[in-house]
């Protein structure tokens, strides 16, 4: 505990300096600089690193999420590619859209039928619909303290009927031709039969789950529900359990696609390309969504560390379909 001239005093006693002296300091994006290795553009072959941050989404998603159609999209030209001989899939997600999962999982299993090597790196977090995407790599690497699991699925279904009723004295009638014409919506509450049908599809979607991560993981389905049924683990724990394979970092895990694919040499290729500052600013003028320059980056500096929940929020109102998706915020301090 102390004040901040303290740790300057501090600072100065270790390095050896006098009072009047200036502490010797470089920012970040000058270090980080300073840290760069030259790329060889004479080596052919390439390891693909894929980062899969955010939430799972249907369609393309936008910049900070996961957008199945996307990234299926990346997957399948990183499998087309004849220079890629390996993959790094570097997952920091709390899951989502059960339906992007799968499509992803699908195009993770044509790479490695086309012989290259799938390693995934886990990050902070790769749980639900993150660890679905991970489950059949050929490697799971995690650090630590990552949080993982999380094998679960969940449908909701928001109904408004009780309170537009009640409270604003609004109600909604209709006439249907049939018992399930209008389909589930927000305006009427689902009926028993209805319920009872959105259950199976649930049920029936985390067999689906627990298949694919039993198939991954070389256990068997019961094996596969004793460490399931939406719990988290961390990544020590999960290793344990049979989640994860081992421990380390994406250097690490670069290291590993190296010595599947057997190169000794190779040039790293990061996906989804990120475009250069001008051009997300010529494409914001322009009117086009997927850049990272927009409107998020200046709520994210009003709201702070809330900046989470009105993310959290803003996805769950997008949600269509079953979720395979961590259904709370974790924050490890």
């Amino acid at each position: 505990i102390g004040y901040e001239d303290e740790a300057h005093s501090d600072l100065r006693e270790r390095l050896g300096l006098e009072e009047k002296d200036k502490i010797p300091v470089i920012g970040m994006g000058d270090y980080e600089k300073g840290n760069r290795t030259k790329t060889d553009f004479k080596i052919k072959d390439k390891i693909a690193v894929v980062y899969a941050e955010g939430g799972i989404v249907d369609g393309q998603g936008k910049v900070g999420n996961i957008g199945g159609d996307k990234y299926v999209k990346i997957l399948r030209k990183i499998r087309k590619n004849d220079k890629i001989k390996a993959v790094v899939l570097r997952i920091n997600s709390p899951g989502g859209s059960g339906l992007a999962s799968d499509l992803i999982w699908r195009e993770i299993e044509l790479i490695k039928a086309a012989g290259k090597p799938v390693i995934a790196s886990m990050g902070d977090v790769a749980a639900s619909g993150g660890y679905y995407i991970a489950c059949n790599a050929d490697t799971i690497m995690a650090e630590p303290n990552t949080i993982t699991g999380s094998i679960g699925v969940f449908g909701v279904i928001m109904s408004y009927e009780k309170l537009l009723g009640e409270k604003v004295g609004v109600t909604l009638d209709t006439v249907k031709t049939g018992e399930f014409a209008i389909g589930p919506n927000p305006f009427m509450d689902i009926s028993e039969k209805e319920g009872k049908i959105i259950q199976q599809f649930v049920e029936e979607f985390y067999e689906t789950f627990l298949e694919r991560v039993a198939e991954g993981r070389g256990i068997t389905r019961d094996e596969a529900h004793k460490v399931a049924q939406g719990r988290v683990w961390p990544g020590e724990k999960a290793k344990d359990i049979g989640l994860v394979d081992m421990m380390g970092g994406l250097d690490d895990a670069l290291t590993m696609a190296a010595d599947k694919a057997g190169l000794e040499k190779y040039r790293v290729t990061e996906y989804p390309i990120t475009k250069e500052p001008i051009e997300q600013l010529m494409e914001e003028i322009m009117g086009k969504k997927d850049v990272r320059l927009n409107t998020e980056a200046v709520i994210q500096e009003e709201l702070g560390d809330l900046f989470q929940y009105y993310k959290y929020l803003k996805e769950m109102k997008e949600m269509e379909g079953v979720q395979a998706r961590m259904p709370f915020i974790l924050d490890l301090n």
